[in-house]
């Protein structure tokens, strides 16, 4: 088989295009690479295979979202790979394309903008969030569909950061194939109520829906208006299926647990029920484990 330097020796003797190509810094780095894999005698037979790689390495640069791709495979780079002797041309998924497919293991109910790009690592240093990283870390780590694991209960003042946090798990989450799905609770409830009238109400299937998925992030909770019958047939209901069944779930609320459960006893209505709102903290407390996050408002800063 005839080396790398043997051939950038004879270099001058190739065809002009093909000295040009062969000198480019990405096609030199492959032939490096594979020199001991490949016989540089039968370049002829996969120098267009060369020459396709370096044109999909140009449509790559200065690339910044998968919207812009230019490659003939949406969201996948050129790479070249020895085969008997030759390169040859194959095409492997990007980073945006990676980081899409991750969010198709998360589903969304009326969320905020989403935070597809929500991390640990960009979260906001300040404030009390080492218990909240350690605990979402371990919780990320050591997912098991049948070992059960507590979620969070995420508490803190408006614009903290709760809601950023708990969408950088989902990213998580889902990098690693586990289905999780995201849910803004009062616009939940308010398309439920609003849905009262049509022949179709999706009440019963949204909820069986809630009840069973593996991963159920609840933003928002307590910011809805309260009545009984949000509170017990669509919380209560969604949360005493996740309880029984040791279904991790997570939340963010403006109130930390005692603030919650004294929002709740009292409806709309004026209806004291401390009894009913007591069992929807205990549930709550079953299936998550409360940490709060304090800090500026973020928002104010944009």
């Amino acid at each position: 088989m005839k080396r790398l330097s043997e051939l950038v020796e004879k270099i001058s003797d190739i065809d002009e295009v093909y000295g040009k190509l062969l000198s480019q810094p990405e096609v030199k780095a492959v032939l490096k690479r594979y020199e001991s894999e490949i016989d540089l005698s039968k370049l002829p037979s996969f120098i267009t295979a060369i020459d396709e790689f370096f044109v999909g390495v140009l449509k790559c640069n200065d690339c910044k979202q998968l919207a812009n791709c230019k490659q003939p495979i949406r969201g996948h780079f050129p790479m070249l790979t020895p085969c008997l002797g030759r390169l040859r041309l194959g095409f492997t998924p990007c980073q945006y394309f990676k980081s899409e497919q991750h969010l198709s293991n998360i589903q969304t109910l009326h969320m905020p903008k989403p935070m597809a790009n929500a991390s640990f690592a960009t979260l906001n240093p300040d404030a009390n969030r080492e218990e909240l990283f350690r605990l979402g870390m371990d919780f990320v780590s050591n997912y098991k569909q049948n070992n059960f694991k507590k979620g969070i209960y995420l508490h803190g003042s408006m614009g903290s950061g709760k809601t950023y946090a708990m969408c950088a798990i989902a990213n998580e989450l889902a990098k690693r194939g586990i289905s999780c799905t995201l849910v803004y609770f009062p616009e939940l409830i308010a398309k439920i109520k609003a849905g009262f009238n049509d022949k179709d109400n999706p009440s019963d299937t949204i909820v069986d829906q809630l009840k069973t998925i593996p991963v159920l992030m609840l933003d928002d909770v307590g910011s809805e208006v309260v009545t009984s019958w949000m509170r017990d047939e669509i919380l209560g209901r969604i949360l005493n299926h996740r309880m029984m069944h040791e279904l991790p779930t997570f939340f963010t609320s403006n109130f930390n647990l005692k603030e919650l459960q004294k929002h709740y006893e009292q409806t709309n209505r004026n209806e004291y029920e401390p009894v009913k709102a007591a069992r929807i903290l205990e549930r709550i407390k079953s299936i998550s484990t409360p940490v709060a996050l304090v800090g500026r408002n973020y928002r104010n800063e944009v």
